[in-house]
């Protein structure tokens, strides 16, 4: 009997001491947005929040139903206050899976706009951040959903798939961030396009100082351009011809099994960088236009068309990246740890636009199918 009058004695005295969840939010007393855009109009920022309502139907049975609102300002923070007084409960960013840039919009600095979603309470920093082009980013909403998803779930699926077939890096909102804040290191991000009514990631946007250079690269360039990034994803497949006649049947595909990237970089007489970057590929044919075994002295000639193909289109890519000012290799961080003095002297963006950078590819075929 002592015993338990002491425990309830103890219990009395601690239960006042625990503070509960005091803090918590439940879910079905906000309004949960599952996507945003922002658009450039009439110099303004134009926001649109989708919020996704969950409608119960019954026996375990749910429903959805997208309300789209927009409202305009000089800033994120005004048109977000606007966007309130249409909601009964709070705004929440907790669930936002995407988040769309129109191309005007995305020609600004991201930076000084995005700053918002890094100081709100409640951000969700795992978004799929992508451009859109040829329409107003808020267009795109208006599908309301992407198969059986609801649009904002469709386009995150969408760019997640472009990320594992090596068409952008993975990235989301709290990649920006961190991209925002490194001197010498540009990015790249999804573009996305209607086309007959359907969505696709159609490029790469090249992002020159924190901003869109307005230049995007299409999708049969993007796989290259990741590997010498060497920020490829699970799938990395590319094409290149027998010969130099581009006709059909006369193409053949490989996928990358393993890459090494070397990057150097050097000076010349007055100090301006060098750049030389190798790249060691071991790839499996994965189409081949003829169905006759192919013999080991074909295999090497099949090496050396891959290697001179590789070596002349990544030439290419680098100017390509070099015309809109974007260093997506980070050619310019590696300057500034290695060699911070030298860093300190150099305008990066007036330079490298200018700085030779080479690039040689070698390609060595591990296996050609099924067929020996």
């Amino acid at each position: 009997m002592k015993n338990t009058f002491q425990k309830i004695t103890l219990l009395l005295f601690v239960f006042p001491l625990l503070t509960g969840c005091w803090d918590q939010k439940l879910i079905v007393d906000q309004e949960v947005m599952n996507g945003v855009s922002f658009d450039l109009q009439d110099e303004k920022v134009k926001s649109t929040i989708v919020v996704l309502n969950i409608i119960p139907k019954g026996t375990g049975i749910f429903d959805f139903q997208n309300q789209i609102t927009s409202a305009t300002g000089y800033s994120i923070e005004e048109t977000y206050r606007e966007l309130r007084t249409y909601y009964t409960g709070p705004l929440s960013a907790s669930k936002s899976r995407i988040v769309l840039f129109g191309e005007s919009f995305a020609k600004k600095n991201l930076n000084s706009y995005l700053d918002f979603f890094y100081r709100i309470p409640d951000p969700y920093l795992g978004s799929k951040v992508a451009i859109v082009k040829g329409a107003e980013a808020s267009d795109i909403f208006s599908l309301e959903e992407i198969g059986t998803n609801p649009i904002a779930l469709g386009l995150y699926e969408i760019i997640d798939a472009s990320e594992s077939n090596s068409i952008v890096p993975k990235g989301t909102l709290n990649t920006l961030f961190t991209y925002f804040n490194e001197p010498g290191k540009d990015f790249i991000l999804p573009v996305l396009e209607q086309i007959n009514g359907n969505i696709r990631v159609s490029g790469a946007g090249l992002i020159s100082n924190n901003a869109y250079s307005g230049k995007m690269l299409p999708i049969k360039d993007c796989p290259l351009l990741l590997l010498l990034m060497d920020d490829y994803g699970e799938l990395t497949d590319l094409e290149s011809y027998l010969n130099d006649e581009k006709k059909l049947n006369n193409q053949f595909s490989y996928r990358v099994k393993k890459s090494k990237r070397k990057l150097d970089i050097k000076k010349d007489a007055s100090g301006k960088p060098m750049v030389n970057i190798h790249l060691d590929l071991k790839v499996i044919i994965h189409q081949y236009p003829r169905t006759e075994k192919i013999s080991s002295k074909q295999i090497k000639k099949l090496e050396e068309t891959i290697s001179r193909d590789l070596t002349k289109r990544s030439q290419s890519l680098m100017k390509k990246t070099q015309k809109a000012n974007s260093d997506v290799l980070g050619i310019g961080r590696k300057i500034k740890e290695t060699d911070p003095i030298a860093w300190k002297a150099l305008d990066w963006r007036k330079t490298y636009p200018s700085i030779p950078i080479n690039t040689k590819v070698d390609v060595t075929i591990e296996k050609t199918g099924i067929l020996k």
